[in-house]
């Protein structure tokens, strides 16, 4: 058959760093949303809850009608899953972390 094909490639996106998938362990390293989330600039966008099997990431309601994601830290296992589905590349792994905002 044909050669294999990675989504990132296909739509020309970078995967995720892979320095940081071989310095830290999958359960030590958690998702972080940066400002590049098109939720978080007033685009509706939920494109990264339905990847997570863990249910790391809800949409809390903000002040505007808008909705923003926020990641649990102690729900996210660090799998990367919603990484690659991100149109705007606004999810990063990052090593695990306390002070990470949850919804209340």
């Amino acid at each position: 058959m044909g050669q294999a094909i990675s989504r990132a490639s296909l739509f020309g996106r970078r995967a995720a760093p892979q320095a940081l998938a071989t310095e830290v362990a999958p359960g030590n390293r958690k998702a972080s949303v940066t400002s590049r989330c098109l939720s978080a600039r007033g685009v509706y966008c939920r494109t990264c809850e339905d990847p997570c099997e863990a249910g790391a990431i809800r949409f809390c309601p903000m002040p505007g009608g808008r909705s923003v994601p926020l990641i649990d830290p102690a729900v996210c296992t660090g799998c990367g899953a919603c990484v690659a589905p991100c149109p705007a590349g606004a999810i990063a792994l990052i090593a695990l972390s306390e002070d990470q905002p949850s919804c209340a």
